[in-house]
């Protein structure tokens, strides 16, 4: 019996990881050993090729807004531009790239970013 205790405590805590902790990554995040293992010459090449997910469209945000179908770039919390201002990005200046879903964009960067946000962190 104290066997199927642990057994069914050791599920439950596996289960509250979310998968994350054991794998050690964030599907959201591309990290610094990312950015430094994978040849590309520029940031939006490097995205392309470990999480193209962050460059889709999320079609049209609002009918209230306009444009926008597609995540916003924000380089250390300041917005930079479209998608296209990430191939002016050199990957070995940068530290962490990190996508924001619209409701979190929009909620940490306000309505403007309504289509998601690919947060850019430089190297200090």
């Amino acid at each position: 019996m104290k066997g199927l205790y642990l057994f069914a405590l050791a599920a439950a805590l596996g289960c509250a990881s979310g998968g994350t902790a054991a794998t050690g990554t964030d599907r959201n995040v591309i990290s610094e050993t990312e950015l430094q293992s994978v040849p590309a010459s520029n940031l939006y090449e490097l995205i392309e090729k470990v999480r193209p997910n962050f460059l889709r469209s999320r079609g049209q945000a609002s009918i209230n807004l306009p444009g926008g179908e597609y995540a916003v770039v924000y380089v250390d919390g300041r917005s930079y531009g479209d998608l296209a201002s990430l191939r002016s990005l050199i990957p070995n200046q940068v530290s962490q790239v990190r996508y924001y879903d619209a409701t979190t964009a929009a909620s940490r960067f306000g309505m403007i970013s309504a289509t998601g946000v690919i947060d850019v962190t430089s190297r200090r």
